[in-house]
């Protein structure tokens, strides 16, 4: 009778052990740039996963444009987004910021070796300007710029430079991060100082309004720690391999 028993257990233990992986929560979902060819995308994934995972919780990155995984993670058919300005919040009052910046961006420029380039950055409104798809930064920064052209990608944005198309193409890079490889870079050159330096922020859907302050209180302790710092620059390294 007592071995029924026992065997009884073990079943009802196995039949259950299923149910229990499937109660498991499931990862986070948060958006990243799906148009970012700089390091600045993974090291803001290398801080945040790293973040999360201390508070007990996998994520998962959705690689989406920018202007599409706004609007998702708006209706809570994201739980966040991976970096963003500070500013994005205003309008959108279902997205809770995280105050802890855990990348920053720079805009920088680039234009043809050969040709009479701008001095400084006052020129800009009488140039041609090439610029990244659906980065709102960027976007906020040209207002009042009459000749402009989106590009999918930083190739596009050099072809369209080279071939005369445009006067100066923009790009992000994180600060820290190395300049692009010179042989891509070839007959081009930057401009001396950026045009904006800028910190980006995690944001969260306002369903996890809980998970604030103890995210936030982690990242802040990884920024004090150098542990953020040393995520970004292994990111930044593995981004220039091949």
């Amino acid at each position: 009778m007592k071995l029924w028993r026992r065997r009884e257990a073990v079943s009802a233990l196995a039949g259950a052990l299923p149910w229990a992986v499937l109660a498991e929560p499931p990862p986070l979902r948060f958006a990243t740039d799906a148009n970012d060819q700089s390091g600045l995308a993974p090291a803001g994934r290398a801080v945040l996963s790293r973040a999360l995972q201390r508070l007990g919780l996998s994520v998962r990155f959705d690689a989406l444009p920018l202007r599409r995984s706004l609007r998702m993670t708006e209706q809570g058919q994201l739980d966040g987004e991976t970096l963003r300005i500070r500013g994005i919040v205003e309008g959108h009052p279902h997205l809770l910021l995280v105050p802890v910046a855990i990348a920053t961006v720079r805009v920088v420029g680039w234009v043809r070796q050969r040709a009479p380039g701008p001095g400084d950055w006052s020129a800009l409104p009488q140039l041609r300007v090439g610029y990244p798809r659906g980065i709102v930064l960027i976007e906020n920064l040209l207002t009042g710029v009459p000749q402009k052209i989106e590009a999918t990608t930083h190739a596009d944005l050099l072809r369209l430079l080279r071939s005369h198309a445009i006067d100066i193409a923009l790009l992000t890079l994180a600060a820290g991060e190395p300049e692009p490889d010179a042989e891509q870079m070839a007959g081009l050159a930057l401009m001396p100082s950026p045009l904006s330096t800028t910190p980006l922020h995690p944001l969260l859907h306002e369903s996890h309004r809980e998970l604030l302050p103890r995210l936030t209180a982690t990242l802040q302790q990884m920024e004090d720690s150098g542990e953020s710092e040393r995520l970004r620059r292994i990111a930044w390294n593995n981004s220039l391999i091949p």
